[in-house]
């Protein structure tokens, strides 16, 4: 992984896993010249409507 100093920063998020109860999720950043910049998950839990 690359630091970025200067200029764009692109994001592209995909799903690692849908459930009923959570979803994970991948983010992997680059910079202008495509390297990755870094790499990031997150999981959510889904609630029910109120």
């Amino acid at each position: 992984l690359r630091g970025a100093t200067a200029g764009w920063v692109t994001g592209v998020t995909r799903p690692v896993h849908i459930g009923r109860s959570t979803q994970v999720w991948q983010i992997d950043l680059r910079n202008e010249a495509g390297e990755p910049t870094c790499v990031s998950r997150i999981t959510m839990a889904v609630l029910a409507p109120r």
